[in-house]
This record gives structure tokens, sequence and C-alpha cells, in this order.
């Protein structure tokens, strides 16, 4: 309900009551207040721990992104920011990705034919890649994405 509203209603409601009138007369006549959901709006993409870099690109040019030799590097759409927020996890750790929903993007540069695993928040398998070099691979759905293992 919007803030001049409830002040519109709540003016009613004690003019009636200095007329001579009751609360719980007002409270008949002014509409019901109802609470609304608050808007999901997605937050900045984040990685923990922090990836070698993190930068942003153009919402087209992810495909020209440089993943340097031994780095498997993750799109994710920034939507706050219209472009995408790059990580490029150099580390074989488990990295703990938040804030990261619907289509994403990867490259898997490293060496040595590694792998990159995509688990959902009880450890189950989403997804892996095989190295491409610089090739693109499509990440469907990354809503369920808990955690990440380029290694």
């Amino acid at each position: 309900m919007h803030k001049g509203r409830m002040i519109g209603i709540t003016l009613a409601a004690l003019g009636m009551a200095l007329a001579g009138g009751s609360l719980q007369a007002a409270a008949k006549e002014a509409p019901a207040v109802v609470a609304q959901p608050a808007a999901v709006m997605a937050g900045t993409p984040g990685m923990s721990p922090a990836p070698e870099r993190a930068t942003y690109v153009g919402r087209y040019d992810f495909d020209d992104y440089n993943c340097r030799s031994g780095r498997a590097c993750l799109a994710v759409y920034n939507e706050p920011g219209g472009n995408w927020r790059v990580f490029d996890m150099y580390a074989c750790t488990t990295y703990r990705l938040s804030e990261a929903y619907g289509q994403g993007a990867l490259k898997n540069n490293q060496t040595g034919g590694a792998i990159v695993s995509m688990y959902g928040a009880s450890s189950n398998h989403l997804y892996s890649f095989g190295t491409a070099g610089q090739g693109v691979h499509e990440v469907r759905d990354l809503t369920p994405v808990y955690t990440v293992r380029p290694c």
C-alpha cells in the first residue's frame, strides 16, 4: 500500500473519532490493509572464496573474453548492471556461488583435462564441463547451482 493512501485512511479514522464517531465505525469504512510481498530483485553475483579475478563484460561480449590458460571462467548474468559478471577460477577448491539465476556460460581453459563440476545445495551433481580452451559451454540454469569446483 502506498504511504499516501495509508496516511489518508489514518486521517479519515482520526476525523471520524474527533467528530464524535467511533474508531470501530471508521475502521468499517476504511478499506482493509493487505500486506504486499516485497519485489524480488537479484543482487550482484558473488563467489566465495574470492576467485583469482572477478570482472564485468558487456552482455554479448563473453565470447570474446580471454579466459587465460589454466583457468575456468564462469559468466553469471548481473541483473542490476545488465551485463555479465565473470569469475576467473584458478585454485582447485570449491567455490560458493551466490545471486546466480538463469542461464550462464563457462570457458574451461584449464590444463591437463581438468573438469568443472557444479553442485546443488545438497551436494547433488548438476553439471560437468570438460576443457574447451576459449570455447563457450552454455550453462542451462544457474539457479540451483550452489557450488562450483574447477578441478
